[in-house]
């Protein structure tokens, strides 16, 4: 019998086993930043903008000059001349004076505010102004965006598009990153063959090395596939030994259920300053998976079924690898959507259910707007399709035992 864990106590036992272990610091170009962890705070070199400047197409003025100004009334200002993109004002600003002014363009000193094209109109030397403008309106001020030393990124921070936006407006074209962890990936069985190859009865086409690489990729690793080990413990230790010069991360996949030709565990205790920390999670799918160390390297088994091992890679292994890079190892938000369920739905309890759906919406005469609807995808961990034909998953608690047809139930998005 395996001693499980729930998943909370699983998971927090790997981010405390990983507590003080990062990846190294590089410098890379901020361009190509994206999806990188920041592995110090970012301080705004200069003030931004460093100039005041307009936020709309329109005239330049004193707001003092326009209050009072009406369609019936309009304020009327001599027209100075025009501010070109990109270059400084020709003049500053006198009472009862204006200058045409584009988006973005400099305010003059003595102007403090722009009124809109539409509020103006030209005539002759002049500028009729039919609203008034209060004081910086429609205007962005020195610093406005960033003070000179604010923290423009902090460590930690998985860096987005608009973060290398702001970078590059402040000349910032190089950051200290961590570096990506590298996730070295076994698939063991002697049923496992290559996917290029015809399978004989009883063989099955590797799935979990190319969709456990594939996801290493997206959430943060640099996947290192190195192919499929039979089922032998001395083979399979010589070739996690060897992967431990350069990994970060160790990802077994298959070996870890309970029976004779499953090795992992013993491996795993085998290796240098090596433990396995626990062996089973109460949920479903993912149940049997191993966790341990060799050294300061976190070694997982996954189950050799793909939607164990899918499901335990995104709740255990992503973690990991945020964790590795100075992240947290739970994103803030992951995206979802409220949902009911169509059907009644059954579960033993003391475990977590992870259950796919699909998402459709349908119209009723008791709603005014659209319900979306998830639908069950029935099918065991080896079953592939119930996440290939999934929209996404949602959780039934262990001390739950069934939830009722029209339940709202939180879906989580593939």
């Amino acid at each position: 019998m395996l001693t499980v864990l729930t998943v909370k106590e699983a998971q927090k036992r790997i981010i405390n086993s990983l507590s003080g272990k990062l990846t190294q610091i590089e410098t890379i170009h901020a361009g190509g930043s994206l999806g990188r962890a920041a592995a110090e705070n970012v301080f705004s070199p200069d003030m931004l903008p460093s100039f005041a400047r307009s936020t709309m197409d329109g005239f330049a003025v004193r707001s003092a000059d326009t209050f009072g100004a009406s369609e019936s009334i309009p304020a009327l200002l001599k027209l100075k001349g025009s501010i070109l993109m990109g270059k400084e004002p020709p003049s500053s600003l006198e009472p009862g004076e204006a200058l045409s002014i584009p988006t973005g363009g400099m305010i003059p000193a003595g102007g403090d505010a722009v009124v809109m094209l539409e509020y103006c109109e030209v005539i002759g030397d002049q500028v009729a102004v039919y609203r008034p403008v209060a004081p910086f309106e429609n205007t962005l001020q020195i610093g406005d965006d960033y003070k000179k030393g604010d923290i423009v990124i902090p460590s930690g921070r998985l860096i987005r598009s608009q973060d290398i936006g702001i970078l590059s407006s402040m000349g910032i074209m190089q950051i200290k990153v961590y570096s990506m962890p590298r996730v070295v990936i076994f698939s063991t069985g002697d049923e496992i063959i290559p996917p290029g190859k015809k399978p004989k009865p009883g063989q099955i086409r590797d799935i979990n090395g190319y969709a456990l690489a594939a996801l290493a990729g997206k959430y943060g690793g640099v996947p290192e596939y190195r192919g499929i080990v039979e089922d032998n413990k001395d083979v399979l230790y010589e070739a996690v030994l060897d992967a431990l010069d350069t990994a970060d991360i160790v990802l077994i996949s298959g070996g870890s259920s309970v029976g004779t030709r499953d090795v992992a565990v013993q491996v795993i205790d085998e290796l240098p300053e090596g433990g396995v920390y626990f062996h089973g999670v109460s949920m479903k799918p993912g149940k049997p998976l191993i966790y341990g160390m060799s050294r300061t390297t976190p070694i997982f088994g996954l189950s050799g079924n793909p939607v164990s091992a899918m499901f335990s890679f995104l709740l255990f292994v992503r973690p990991a690898i945020r964790s590795v890079q100075g992240l947290s190892p739970f994103p803030s938000f992951i995206p979802y959507v409220e949902a009911r369920l169509d059907t009644n739905l059954s579960s033993p309890g003391g475990r977590e259910d992870y259950v796919r759906v699909s998402l459709y919406e349908e119209s009723t005469l008791k709603e005014e707007a659209d319900v979306i609807w998830a639908r069950p995808i029935f099918g065991g961990a080896g079953m592939l399709s119930t996440m290939v034909n999934g929209d996404g998953y949602f959780i039934i608690p262990r001390d739950v035992e069934g939830l009722p047809e029209g339940e709202k139930v939180k879906v989580y998005l593939f």
